[in-house]
């Protein structure tokens, strides 16, 4: 004789884990009827059930109907006004409910709560950006969201997608080139960026706004991950018959100010990380004596954590504090 198993929520994992169901058997059987099963037992009665499940009691009656000849039991037998389950429907009635609420739990979409969570945020952080972001959403983090922990990594776009794809970050702030990322990674553009000059007034004898003459002759350093001598601002100098001399490239935004602060040099930089290079190191901005090449910054991150309510709480702040940063 088969010794009954009664599934409370720990045994119910441990089947889905163990592997001891079919899901072919489980097919023959349409588990929605389980549900107004679920709703009758509860109500005491077609009618409020229908009530419960927002369905009409037609319909209910009908799933009842399927249910009773799919297990060859009445499980319900009518006593007044309302219907009685049989000793079948109580034996199932009790396995199943503690099952459904497991599942409810499983496949509910849980509630952020900021004040409580303790969730890890990863978040990849651009060079130029970094220094003025991450202070600014620590601030934020403190007030609003204490127990929360923040993961800072190094971005650019050339590692964007292996950092996504390997968890290394949650979400990352990037410049996006004409180039698309694939299906699995969404994106979400934040603003248009522009690129100003940014110099050392007492070693570089300019005056902002910098002339083109002032700008070609004097030598530049320039921000390349790979070693790169030209960039977008030699591509709009050459349609007009221009060159520039550039003397070094750094492959962090970091260093730049360091190197303007010795050296009479100038630098092309996001303008709205030059803005706050020049209040924190005593530099100069200047607007490009032409049309500036402009680039899309957005936020990037993987499908998987679309939906994630942590996740996207923290995409709403990382959006607004990038918005709020001043650009003039």
């Amino acid at each position: 004789m088969t010794k009954k198993m009664t599934i409370t929520p720990t045994s119910f994992k441990l089947i889905i884990m163990n592997d001891t169901f079919s899901e072919i058997e489980l097919r023959k059987l349409d588990l929605n009827l389980l549900l107004v099963f679920s709703a009758i037992m509860r109500e005491g009665g077609v009618a409020p059930a229908a009530k419960r499940l927002y369905l009409g009691a037609s319909a209910v009656s009908m799933a009842l109907t399927r249910l009773r000849e799919a297990l060859q039991d009445d499980l319900f037998v009518r006593a007044g006004s309302g219907m009685t389950p049989t000793p079948r429907a109580e034996a199932l009635w009790a396995e199943i409910e503690p099952a459904l609420a497991v599942i409810e739990t499983a496949t509910r979409r849980e509630r952020f709560d900021p004040a409580t969570s303790t969730s890890v945020f990863r978040f990849g952080a651009p060079d130029d950006l970094e220094f003025v972001l991450v202070p600014m959403l620590l601030t934020h983090l403190a007030r609003h969201a204490p127990k929360t922990r923040l993961v800072v990594q190094p971005m650019d776009f050339h590692s964007l997608t292996d950092r996504l794809d390997d968890h290394s970050v949650d979400v990352a702030l990037t410049a996006l080139p004409g180039r698309r990322l694939e299906a699995r990674h969404r994106t979400s553009i934040v603003c248009e960026e522009t690129f100003s000059a940014l110099f050392d007034k007492r070693l570089v004898k300019a005056d902002a706004p910098v002339s083109l003459a002032q700008f070609v002759e004097t030598p530049h350093v320039l921000l390349s991950i790979r070693g790169d001598f030209e960039g977008p601002i030699d591509r709009t100098l050459a349609g007009y018959n221009k060159t520039r001399r550039v003397v070094s490239t750094v492959a962090r935004f970091a260093t730049i100010p360091f190197i303007l602060r010795e050296r009479p040099v100038l630098a092309c930089v996001p303008t709205t990380a030059a803005r706050f290079f020049a209040d924190t190191f005593d530099l100069t901005t200047s607007p490009l004596p032409f049309s500036s090449p402009r680039f899309e910054l957005a936020l990037a991150w993987h499908a998987r954590t679309e939906a994630d309510p942590a996740q996207s709480w923290f995409r709403s702040l990382l959006e607004h504090t990038v918005r709020s940063l001043p650009r003039d």
